[in-house]
């Protein structure tokens, strides 16, 4: 059986790639880094799985809004091109895993909206680089299949987070203060989470156990009589 193949959709720093590609590879799959200058549609066919790396802010005008004094946009291209990857891959039932940023453009790609600066919401705690917080995990998700439990330890990273959920998500995990922590599509495999599991501080089954899930996930895809 040949070994899934992984997109991984992003340009950023070296180290930060590495720790993507050593979870995909410790899963079981192999990957290829995918430019923003590509044909999202060509490459949502082309893969078994893909993955939306962290980063800086969705122009808010994607979804109607001025942007927040507080945002640094990415470049245009890039929220183009992952915008256009994510409702590619959601037509095709192509696996994906979005994290932090990529969770935010999966959410936004199906129509819906972002908190542009999370300490504004009345109530919010931390969720600034390094905090760990528990998240309270939706019943019938696969956070929470995963996990096996009702709740988890992850880390925050963010100043933004998901606002009102795109068509046919669900809110998968919530912090405390209630800020959206994931979402998920009803079927398939298309989990867009909050936190960084590719980097510690998270508890074992929502970091490499995400990473597994999306590339067994992609097995079955790509072996339905398997």
């Amino acid at each position: 059986m040949r070994r899934i193949r992984v997109g991984i959709a992003d340009q950023g720093k070296e180290e930060k790639l590495r720790l993507y590609a050593e979870r995909v590879t410790s899963a079981g799959g192999s990957y290829e880094v995918l430019p923003w200058t590509g044909d999202a549609q060509k490459d949502a066919a082309r893969f078994d799985a893909l993955v939306l790396c962290g980063g800086d802010d969705v122009d808010a005008r994607h979804w109607g809004e001025e942007n927040h004094p507080t945002v640094e946009l990415v470049p245009a291209i890039r929220d183009a091109y992952e915008i256009a990857l994510v409702r590619a891959a959601a037509e095709r039932r192509v696996p994906m895993l979005g994290v932090c940023r990529g969770g935010q453009v999966m959410n936004v790609a199906m129509g819906g909206t972002l908190v542009q600066h999370v300490p504004d919401l009345p109530g919010a705690g931390m969720h600034a680089k390094g905090h760990v917080h528990e998240v309270a995990l939706a019943p019938g998700t696969h956070v929470r299949r995963l996990r096996g439990a009702e709740r988890a330890r992850v880390n925050s990273w963010h100043h933004q987070a998901v606002g009102r959920l795109g068509r046919g998500l669900v809110a998968s995990a919530r912090c405390g203060d209630g800020v959206v922590e994931g979402v998920e599509a009803g079927d398939g495999f298309f989990v867009g989470v909050q936190w960084h599991p590719e980097r510690e501080g998270n508890d074992e089954e929502l970091a490499s156990g995400l990473f597994r899930a999306l590339v067994e996930a992609a097995g079955r895809r790509a072996n339905p009589g398997n």
